[in-house]
């Protein structure tokens, strides 16, 4: 089956295992609701669903993170809620699934100003539909034959019957439990591909956590005598900070570990939040920029180090999603307070945090460059022809001072290819291909 991709057999998986299921369970009207937690006139942490934070629509991923301090506990905060009923008639039966103005209880160790601690709002479970409650009418004359239950089968054909219907059954919950299998098997491979999946949005504490281990290590960089290294990507992991550094390097400074033959440079977050900051010295990586998740925590993306364009390809919404997110981050970072940021090609929307600078043309945003010090633009269209050549000066100073975003760029020297999901992929992006996942 080479000939069928890996969606197709990802497809095929899962419509095996939804046609047996469909079989089997044919004659029920609909699933029974899920039942609702005991928990009724308790008091517990619970939060109310919002429209949006922080520009993007919530999602338990997000709020684990906000008022839990890990987003990896996001089952936990869906366990205590599966089965609740909310507001509208809707109950809680899937992790990926909430709506504004649902109330989720939180663990006990929720913290955070919007979370609230008393009962929770009771939502009580939707009443049957008039249809299905009502009494059945009097069946008319003419059918009361056919409803009449049928006479008993003859001697010697009941069992055989019985026979057909568990052996169908049998070989039915084994087709299914095979295309479930299948389909699992092959989704799992094509993640495997995807290095990296959709960045949440970034959290002041996480910012403030890559700010402080960005300046400790350049502190600790000049007390030993030497230099910052020059870093690819920062992964920020639940208990470490960790460094991909573009070339090896195994002269790591106190405080710090060397991993991967010198690739990588790690420290705990704990001996980073300890340790001596020279607030004074310049910040080692102003132009950060959060990619995605990995196994082993946030990716932050160094764009200083692409030399070249960058381009997001792919699908051009999420693409568009991606850099614009980045633009509104970079301006609210810590560590990129000295650098300037302008987009081109971008509405503002209302209620966007970004306050860089917003050029009508390549020609208005190359003015606006001369007279900052570096930092980041980026473009929703490709440049071409002298919009190309004012991009290429910058990005030509000696100082490599300026990075340049490009949605579908003809020529780049770091390409990202966006999927419609939002997942990164990074196999193509130099020295990002060895991150492990």
């Amino acid at each position: 089956m080479k000939w069928l991709g890996r969606p197709a057999l990802a497809v095929l998986g899962w419509a095996m295992a939804g046609l047996t299921a469909a079989v089997l369970f044919s004659g029920a009207a609909h699933a029974d609701p899920l039942p609702a937690p005991s928990d009724q006139g308790q008091s517990a942490p619970y939060y109310i669903v919002t429209d949006s934070y922080n520009g993007e629509p919530e999602y338990l991923y997000e709020i684990a993170e906000r008022f839990l301090g890990n987003g990896d506990r996001a089952m936990e905060i869906f366990e205590l809620n599966k089965g609740r009923w909310e507001p509208g008639g809707q109950q809680v039966a899937n992790p990926e699934v909430i709506e504004p103005g649902w109330v989720l209880r939180l663990p006990a160790d929720a913290k955070g100003k919007e979370v609230k601690t008393g009962v929770l709002p009771f939502h009580p479970e939707p009443a049957a539909s008039s249809a299905s409650s009502a009494p059945a009418a009097t069946a008319p004359a003419a059918t009361t034959a056919a409803t009449t239950p049928p006479a008993a089968a003859p001697a010697g054909t009941s069992g055989g019957s019985s026979w057909l219907i568990i052996v169908a059954g049998v070989l039915g919950v084994a087709l299914l439990a095979a295309g479930a299998w299948f389909g699992l098997l092959v989704l799992r491979r094509k993640r495997a591909k995807t290095a990296i999946v959709p960045p949440p949005v970034m959290n002041d504490s996480d910012a403030w956590t890559v700010d402080r281990a960005a300046r400790a290590l350049a502190t600790a960089c000049v007390q030993q005598g030497r230099e910052a290294p020059e870093t690819v990507a920062l992964v920020l992991g639940p208990e470490t900070v960790t460094l991909r550094l573009a070339t090896p390097d195994e002269a790591a400074p106190i405080g710090w570990t060397v991993g991967d033959d010198g690739r990588t440079w790690s420290a705990t977050v704990s001996e980073v939040q300890r340790a001596t900051v020279d607030n004074a010295l310049p910040e080692p990586f102003p132009r950060l920029v959060p990619l995605g998740l990995t196994e082993s925590g946030q990716v932050l993306l160094n764009l200083a180090q692409s030399g070249g364009v960058i381009s997001l390809d792919g699908d051009r919404d999420r693409a568009h999603d991606l850099a614009r997110a980045w633009s509104v981050r970079l301006t609210r970072s810590p560590w990129a307070a000295n650098i300037r940021v302008i987009r081109v090609g971008f509405d503002h929307e209302a209620g966007e945090r970004f306050t860089g600078v917003d050029a009508t043309t390549v020609t208005d945003a190359a003015r606006v460059a001369e007279t900052s010090p570096g930092g980041v633009l980026l473009l929703a269209g490709t440049p071409r022809g002298h919009d190309l050549a004012l991009v290429n000066a910058l990005l030509q100073h000696p100082q490599r001072v300026w990075s340049a975003v490009v949605i579908q760029a003809d020529e780049a020297q770091w390409r990202l290819s966006i999927a419609a999901t939002g997942a990164v992929e990074t196999s193509l992006v130099p020295k990002l291909a060895g991150l492990r996942v």
